[in-house]
């Protein structure tokens, strides 16, 4: 039997993290999560431990440890939410009691410190919110990028306007200074961009039938905590598709394969401009001279990526 990779995924819970976490606990057959550690970022951190906690409900098969992470950014206090993009609930206006159980008392941070460096070299970290938590675990122990196997990071464009501003995608822009603790780090990074929720990987009106029709529960509550998303998008692009970039993420970690046309680069996250900060720099073609520190992934194969998606939600 082929040995299952092991996942720790960092996580601003808004709804397109509830996809990400419901997939990594569905592909039983290739990945064991060993905890899910929750940031600041989309919503305030307990709604994200909420929120975190029922997608682990929703996924239906095991319960890995959820635990509290960073409350705000490293350096300036987080002045905006995304209420507006996932809902005041952060899972579209489903409002649902909280699940069975409870957090778990210790620090994210200390929980990521601890999982690694007991298992050098096994875990992979799937970060789908800004990088607070893992960078202050770098911080907290200066042997812990040598003994990450891999980090997953949904983070910056690579051509497309950001989500958050013309230059800034939304997680690098929440906490640009621990973005840029995790690229000098000498972790090896695989940077999956905004860029790749766009155009056919984006989910259609058919695809969401398909999700609420098929009887699966978690295909359908993955539909129904994205209804604010839809709407988002309706608003702001004038359609009903839309793009839900931590799945993409997620399933990027799973098959890596699926990644199209991913390159190695050096970048760097800019943290003073003030239309600029945020912005993520990649250097493709090494003008600057600095070694790559990073690999970038600005696509994916769109017909795999949902091939996967909808079997891991029962919904294939």
């Amino acid at each position: 039997m082929k040995e299952l990779r092991r996942f720790i995924v960092d996580t601003d819970t808004g709804s397109d993290d509830v996809w990400a976490i419901i997939e990594a606990l569905r592909a039983t057959e290739m990945v064991r999560v060993e905890a899910v550690t929750v940031v600041c970022g989309n919503l305030p951190l307990e709604l994200c431990v909420k929120n975190a906690r029922l997608a682990v409900e929703a996924a239906g098969t095991y319960r890995p440890p959820v635990y509290r992470g960073m409350e705000r950014p490293l350096l300036r206090r987080q002045s905006f939410r995304a209420e507006n993009v996932h809902g005041r609930d952060g899972l579209g206006e489903m409002n649902l009691p909280d699940p069975p159980g409870a957090a778990e008392t210790k620090h994210a941070v200390d929980a990521i410190v601890e999982l690694v460096m007991a298992n050098p070299g096994e875990l992979e970290i799937v970060a789908c919110g800004p990088l607070t938590n893992l960078a202050m675990a770098l911080l907290k122990e200066p042997r812990l990028a040598e003994n990450i196997r891999r980090a997953w990071i949904l983070g910056g464009a690579a051509g497309a306007s950001g989500n958050m501003t013309p230059a800034a995608e939304y997680n690098v822009y929440t906490d640009p200074e621990a973005a840029a603790i995790v690229l000098d780090s000498g972790l090896d990074t695989v940077w999956v961009t905004w860029d790749c929720a766009r155009g056919d990987t984006e989910i259609t009106p058919p695809e969401v039938d398909r999700l609420l029709s098929c009887g699966s529960g978690p295909a359908r509550f993955c539909a129904l905590c994205t209804r604010s998303l839809r709407k988002y998008y309706r608003g702001l692009y004038g359609r009903d598709s839309y793009g839900v970039v931590d799945s993409l993420l997620m399933t990027v970690a799973l098959y890596p394969e699926i990644m199209d046309g991913a390159f190695r680069a050096n970048c760097a996250v800019e943290l003073h401009g003030t239309e600029t900060r945020g912005y993520f720099r990649i250097d493709r073609h090494g003008r600057l001279g600095r070694e790559p520190n990073g690999t970038v992934c600005p696509a994916v194969d769109a017909a795999q990526y949902k091939q996967h998606l909808f079997r891991l939600l029962g919904a294939g």
